[in-house]
């Protein structure tokens, strides 16, 4: 039998079991309006079947046949759970791209893989596993990159609000869908509002005037859900102006329904309600805190380990701190999105339950993976064109960084159901097979360690790595798998989950040997997320057996050269984040320790270099505490300088950095992001020019961090991103380089004097001069040289990417409106249009202005 009519069938019969006993209640009757369909059901509710629809993991109510609903997954580049998905290049890539089509289509094909995978184990053989979290997905992040330190600026669309608006509307429609009746799945944007730093995240105050949360932080929410139609959002931890989002009245009833339109649910971010009490000492009593939550505003929690609503929300209701209109509203917002995705309805009635499970990492998605990190790619320096490299004259290669055989997807990733490729190995299916590569597996030096390698099975062999032995338990009970690791260095985030061991919480031990190259001191550290032991020779050198976030512990050891010393490493995870790495420092290590690849880097007629960063330095929970590159990546490219001046530098990484002598000394800087399961493909036809990248950057280099105002400022006109920062930056915000050339010409209006609300158009001719085809990111931005008030020094107000053949001529047209360039008067708590004059400035970044053209406004 076929697999489509064997799902056929089992859809067929689990529509009439599922409703045999609840087919006459008026929530089946499909002819029925949603409310008219919700009220019947509500009705129908006890207080404890609705506290219990209002968290994450809302339990079954067997006597209406009501399954189990579990509200959280995540789909910032690809869906996370359950099973492999198609990886795409973290969100900060995406919007390297300046590609809203491009969003939409990556957003849909996402939704599509959810809606496969669904229908797979909704019906098919898995349908024992826990499917209900592949509808509703906790993305896009839309917050503003307003610091570079912050640890989850991957996350976002950068620094710019109409930029972040534009991405985001498209991916919260390519997520839900067109229908004009069901859902493909639920978008939550998040985290609403001014979510913006993470060693301070769940008591962080942020003080911001309602124009710069106006002006700023509030259009990506503002776009999602007025122009992108989402179905929920999100709130945050922190607090704005003293009352924590999760009990702001204003944001979550005055600003998103009453003025916004919002008719969705508000989920809040995990632990949230409970963090009232606990870190803003907001409200007295846990039951204090749920009430504070749903009069509010908030629909549903998602629990963090607190489970506020869940068992305190019935107290709350007893002692008259919330009403049961309050909570029968909460439950009406959260059943709407239930109801329009379908889940009461007969399931054939649902069209986006015909989705394959076929799509799930079809050679479709593939190609659109590659794509979009082919587009996200963004060339930063191509001193005398050393860039694209011949596949014809180079005849050997030195690739060297500890980032060039790795797959860095960032945070919230899944695990590809595709063999990811990384940047070597898309290199080598790149390159003429004549030409010559001199791999090195560099090795990143972080906290002044680097990680073991001389460790061996036993003695006499000396069969290099440790016995790993992997339990699915966090206690080492169960059958355990058992294999080789050349290092101890596993993290399920940093690289792709690890096959050998499944999500959850487990354990591991690792046996074997040391062998020590010089004699001396030896610092010894393991870095992991929860509990570690650590033996020498049977004796404990570290312990720390508790549940954390990841931490490095170290400790010193004499050794002696040649002698090999037993060691044994314990770890265990409680689940969630899970990683475990072991490090050493060599006494006296300096330079020599690139003797390897100064050698490759002599050897070879060019360097590619694949630093950066990964979830050890960047993540959510974590800042950073400079822009420097982690480690010791800046001293290897300074000793491989010496011996070969060609050297392209590919960055892998999530956000901006300080890295004014690579700038200053490197000819080639490509930053890839973190690229996707296809990066390596991608870099490669963009290193060997079969793709002319046109990547453009979504945020600022900044060249000293001390220019900045300290992170817990959120006021943006103090100094944050291209619209007020008054230095120089090592890279502005747009900026990206082509293997070709484009000349704008005839820039016009159609109107010069505009009064309020009235519209015009700006025109540009855009001819590609150069030798290849390519694409340009056309950006249009608005000055005030007369103005009154303080503006900012300039904002983007259009964009468009465009690709042009060799020598082709393109008009284009950008629709403005005088509102493009309003404020918040904060005054009179309305938008207003200053009068006089506005510059609008047509170029390829934020400082490379082609041509200047003014409007007057009226």
């Amino acid at each position: 039998m076929k697999k489509s009519i064997l799902i056929a069938a089992v859809v067929f019969l689990t529509s009439v079991h599922s409703f045999s006993q609840t087919k006459d209640f008026a929530f089946r009757n499909t002819s029925l309006p949603i409310n008219e369909r919700l009220n019947d059901l509500i009705n129908r509710l006890s207080l404890e079947e609705k506290a219990n629809l209002l968290w994450e993991l809302a339990p079954a109510i067997d006597r209406l046949d009501i399954p189990k609903y579990y509200h959280g997954n995540e789909a910032l580049h690809g869906v996370v759970r359950p099973g492999k998905f198609t990886v795409f290049p973290q969100a900060i890539g995406l919007a390297a791209t300046w590609n809203t089509q491009l969003l939409f289509e990556v957003s849909s094909a996402i939704s599509d893989e959810a809606r496969g995978r669904w229908n797979e184990l909704k019906h098919g053989e898995l349908q024992t596993q826990n499917h209900s979290d592949l509808l509703t997905f906790w993305s896009p992040t839309i917050n503003m990159a307003r610091d570079p330190r912050w640890g989850r600026t991957a996350e976002t669309y950068g620094e710019d609000p109409y930029l972040t608006a534009q991405l985001g509307i498209q991916f919260v429609k390519g997520l839900q869908g067109n229908h004009p009746k069901y859902l493909k799945v639920v978008s939550t944007p998040k985290h609403f509002v001014a979510n913006n730093e993470e060693n301070n995240r769940f008591s962080c105050n942020a003080i911001i005037s309602e124009r710069t949360l106006r002006e700023y932080y509030l259009p990506g929410f503002k776009a999602a859900i007025r122009e992108g139609k989402a179905k929920s959002i999100m709130s945050a931890y922190n607090a704005v102006n003293w009352t924590p989002c999760n009990a702001n009245r204003w944001l979550l009833s005055d600003l998103l329904r009453d003025e916004w339109g919002f008719s969705g649910y508000v989920v809040s971010d995990c632990g949230a309600p409970g963090q009232l009490t606990l870190a803003h000492k907001f409200t007295p009593t846990p039951s204090d805190a749920a009430a504070a939550s749903i009069k509010a505003g908030m629909d549903l929690e998602c629990n963090g380990g607190s489970y506020i609503i869940r068992d305190h929300l019935i107290t709350a209701y007893n002692e008259g701190k919330v009403t049961m209109a309050e909570i029968d509203n909460a439950v009406q917002n959260v059943l709407h999105t239930r109801f329009e995705l379908g889940l009461f309805d007969p399931i054939e009635n649902n069209p986006y339950n015909k989705i394959s499970p076929d799509i799930v990492g079809s050679p479709k998605h593939q190609k659109l993976a590659l794509e979009a990190a082919r587009q996200s790619m963004v060339l930063l320096k191509n001193e005398n064109e050393i860039l694209p490299l011949s596949r014809k004259e180079i005849k050997s290669i030195a690739i060297i960084g500890h980032n060039a055989d790795e797959h860095v997807f960032g945070d919230y990733s899944g695990v590809p159901i595709n063999d990811p490729v990384s940047p070597l190995q898309g290199i080598k299916n790149f390159v003429n097979k004549k030409t010559k590569i001199n791999y090195v597996k560099s090795h990143l030096r972080l906290h002044d360690l680097s990680m073991i390698e001389s460790i061996f099975l036993s003695t006499p062999e000396e069969i290099q790595g440790l016995k790993a032995t992997y339990y699915v338990s966090k206690d080492f009970t169960g059958i355990p798998k058992v294999r080789t690791d050349a290092q101890v260095n596993m993290h399920s985030r940093d690289n792709p989950p690890d096959p050998f061991f499944v999500p959850g919480q487990k354990s591991v031990r690792w046996t074997g040997f040391l062998e020590a190259p010089v004699s001396g001191t030896y610092k010894i550290g393991v870095s992991s997320d929860d509990g570690i032991r650590l033996w020498f020779d049977d004796k404990v050198l570290l312990d720390s057996w508790v549940d954390r976030g990841e931490t490095l512990d170290t400790s010193t050891v004499e050794l002696i050269k040649g002698k090999k010393y037993k060691i044994k490493l314990d770890y265990y995870d409680g689940g969630g984040d899970a990683s475990c790495r072991l490090w050493w420092k060599i006494p006296g290590l300096g330079l020599s320790e690139f003797t390897a690849e100064k050698k490759a880097a002599k050897e070879s007629d060019v360097v590619i270099a694949v630093i950066g960063t990964g979830l050890y330095n960047e993540r959510e929970g974590h800042d950073k505490e400079h822009l420097d590159l982690p480690g010791n990546q800046i001293d290897m490219l300074k000793e491989c300088i010496k011996v070969n001046p060609n050297i392209i530098v590919v960055l892998v990484t999530g956000s901006q950095h300080t890295i004014g002598w690579i700038k200053e000394n490197i000819p080639g800087i490509i930053n890839s992001w973190y690229p996707g399961e296809q990066g390596g493909n991608a870099l490669a036809e963009v290193l060997f020019g079969e793709y002319n990248p046109a990547g453009r950057l979504p945020l600022t280099y900044y060249e000293d961090i001390s220019k900045l105002p300290d992170m817990n400022r959120y006021e943006i006109s103090e100094g944050r991103t291209y619209m007020y920062y008054k230095g120089a930056p090592l890279w502005e915000f747009g900026y990206g380089l082509s293997y070709t050339d484009f000349n704008y010409s005839n820039i016009n209006v159609s109107k010069e004097r505009l009064s309020k609300e009235e519209d015009f158009e700006l025109n540009v001719v855009l001819k590609n001069t150069g030798n290849y085809d390519g694409d340009e990111v056309i950006q249009i931005y608005a000055s005030y040289p007369n103005t009154q008030i303080i503006r900012s020094l300039k904002q983007l107000v259009a964009f468009d990417r465009i690709h042009l053949k060799k020598s082709e001529t393109i008009r284009l047209s950008f629709n403005l409106n005088a509102n493009d360039f309003s404020y918040w008067n904060e005054n009179n708590r309305k938008w207003e249009v200053e009068k006089g004059k506005v510059k609008l400035q047509v170029g390829s970044s934020s400082e490379k202005i082609w041509s200047e053209i003014e409007v007057e406004l009226r």
